[in-house]
């Protein structure tokens, strides 16, 4: 007791009673798969819970149940025991913060904000204000988190100041924007879905598919055995993450400059890549990732079916004229026909993608991320392709190949995690 009250005044005599951390938000994020994805375990092998936490202080240190903290590029990663329930925030610039909190579950990860007081500035200022396309999103200026949404005015010395903008889902973007005394400017900053890059000037978009559930699978039951349908059955409710699917199948022009050459036998730098096989798609992915830093993935088909029916809202059975028109008009440039509701282009025709899964008969049970099988001989392959048949335009026909075997019908999609 006579510990905390010494610190205490000497806090106040040293003008640090107004610098203190404020707890912003703290819950768990279902659809946030770190704890699992990257787990770590106690003294006694139980896995821990994840705390992210969301604030720019590298000498920050930790009291409570923890078992290790790290910082990553603006936030901590504080792995902490089963059913702990509190921690403690210190920091040689502020007071310590000490949070309580329902006990931490194994495997979940929990969001945790933490904002710094901001420090007065006495003289001369202009205005800057700051826009983006995304309003739930953190502005940091200067290292030092200002506000969770936009637009923000910010006041500040005249000069050069950097500016940061972070929202879940979205790449982090950083800009500079100029101060002029007495003078309100503007500064603007339009965020891309995670995953979204440029390669030596080629561009790939990503677009962000919020997690929800869907029924998979047609509802259509066939009398026919060797109608296409029957692989689509039966339909059963799937309950998926967060992710995000490119917007456009991979170009030719960036397989070409990946791998350094082009398989396609229609060729052109805008058209989609074909007649790759499922392991050459493997073998892009693992290289691409390496040139861009990012951790792209084949979707499963089940993201794959729930992005081309824009979350499940559009039947699963229909065939609009947007397909016909893939159908009859032969591979063409991505992006040229009209995207369906989520932005996502050319899911009914062009070319059919890969999959990761194996295929095999659906499970008559609602299922949470299927994988599919663990092994198989035929892996899945979705979406219509020109000169197909028009069965092969509904999102939830099926298909499949050998993954050794190319096809020039046959390119892909990529995907990421959220």
């Amino acid at each position: 007791m006579k510990k905390t009250i010494l610190f205490f005044f000497l806090a106040v005599c040293l003008g640090l009673s107004a610098q203190e951390l404020k707890v912003t938000d703290f819950r768990a994020d279902l659809t946030m798969t770190d704890a699992a994805k990257y787990p770590k375990k106690d003294a006694n092998g139980v896995n821990c819970g994840l705390i992210r936490l969301g604030l720019i202080l590298p000498d920050a240190q930790f009291e409570g149940d923890i078992i290790s903290s790290e910082y990553k590029d603006g936030e901590w990663w504080i792995y902490m025991m089963k059913d702990a329930n509190w921690i403690t925030i210190k920091s040689k610039k502020y007071l310590p913060l000490r949070h309580e909190f329902e006990p931490i579950r194994s495997n979940v990860t929990y969001v945790m904000l933490v904002e710094k007081p901001q420090i007065a500035y006495d003289g001369p200022t202009g205005t800057v204000k700051i826009e983006c396309n995304i309003k739930d999103a953190d502005v940091y200026i200067d290292g030092e988190k200002m506000s969770s949404v936009t637009p923000y005015e910010y006041k500040g010395p005249e000069g050069d100041h950097e500016v940061e903008i972070v929202a879940n889902g979205y790449n982090k973007e950083r800009s500079i924007f100029h101060i002029k005394l007495g003078k309100k400017t503007s500064h603007t900053i339009t965020l891309r879905p995670a995953g979204s890059f440029q390669l030596e000037g080629i561009s790939y978009e990503m677009v962000k598919v919020a997690g929800g559930s869907f029924l998979m699978g047609s509802k259509t039951k066939p009398e026919d055995k060797n109608y296409p349908l029957n692989y689509a059955q039966p339909q059963h409710e799937v309950i998926l993450r967060n992710y995000s699917i490119g917007k456009t199948e991979v170009t030719q022009a960036l397989w070409e400059k990946v791998m350094g050459s082009n398989p396609s036998l229609v060729q052109g730098p805008d058209l989609p890549v074909s007649n790759v096989s499922y392991n050459d798609c493997l073998e892009f992915i693992r290289r691409l990732n390496r040139l861009s830093g990012q951790q792209f993935r084949m979707p499963t088909e089940a993201e794959w079916e729930f992005a081309a029916r824009a979350r499940g809202t559009q039947d699963a059975d229909a065939i609009s004229g947007g397909s016909r028109a893939a159908q009859t008009e032969g591979i063409t440039a991505v992006g040229k026909k009209s995207p369906n509701a989520l932005g996502i282009f050319d899911m009914s025709g062009n070319v059919a993608e890969w999959c990761s899964d194996w295929i095999a008969t659906y499970p008559a049970d609602r299922t949470i991320s299927p994988q599919g099988p663990n092994n198989g001989t035929q892996r899945v392959v979705r979406g219509g392709y020109a000169g197909g048949n028009k069965w092969s335009m509904l999102s939830s026909s099926r298909s499949h190949q050998d993954p050794d075997t190319p096809s020039p019908f046959v390119g892909l999609r990529l995907v990421m995690d959220e």
